[in-house]
């Protein structure tokens, strides 16, 4: 995932747009996360004195299953960060910018991109927020149709006590 900045570095541009098609190449991040591996990638590069600065977003769908109803569904996630173009990487630099390095006027999106998709997958994904799940129950999706199951349920550490009430 490489981006060629030869041409805005030379320029006296202050602003550059990116938007491109990406394609993500770890076969292990893709099976593992079930990832597409297409992304839609969109950038500004900014110059600020004799900084490079990235703010930028992506997109990219995945196969996950819904936490209530278990169905699986195509989930579409919009991650955005923002980065500082170096020369070299200082190891000891903590902000919440990622640094990306430069080599021969070239960034590579590949790494910070895949750190970004670890870190922005929900713990929890459903398949649409009004999800209803499926009953305790028979199991029926209730999302699909609904189920002839009693709602009332005793607990079952208190169902000694219905026998008070008859005596």
């Amino acid at each position: 995932m490489l981006i060629n900045l030869k041409k805005f570095l030379l320029s006296d541009d202050l602003v550059m747009n990116v938007n491109e098609a990406l394609t993500i190449t770890d076969k292990e991040l893709l099976e593992k996360n079930k990832l597409n591996k297409d992304i839609q990638f969109s950038g500004k590069f900014f110059k600020v004195e004799k900084s490079l600065l990235l703010s930028a977003e992506f997109t990219y769908s995945y196969s996950e299953t819904c936490a209530r109803c278990l169905e699986e569904f195509e989930n579409k996630i919009i991650a955005k960060f923002n980065a500082i173009i170096v020369d070299e990487v200082n190891e000891d630099y903590e902000a919440e910018d990622i640094e990306i390095m430069i080599k021969d006027g070239c960034i590579d999106l590949e790494e910070p991109i895949k750190q970004i998709v670890y870190l922005s997958m929900p713990m929890k994904a459903l398949c649409k927020n009004d999800c209803k799940g499926i009953c305790p129950m028979c199991g029926i999706n209730l999302n699909t149709g609904k189920c002839e199951c009693n709602d009332f349920v005793i607990d079952p550490r208190l169902e000694k006590l219905k026998t008070l009430l008859r005596d």
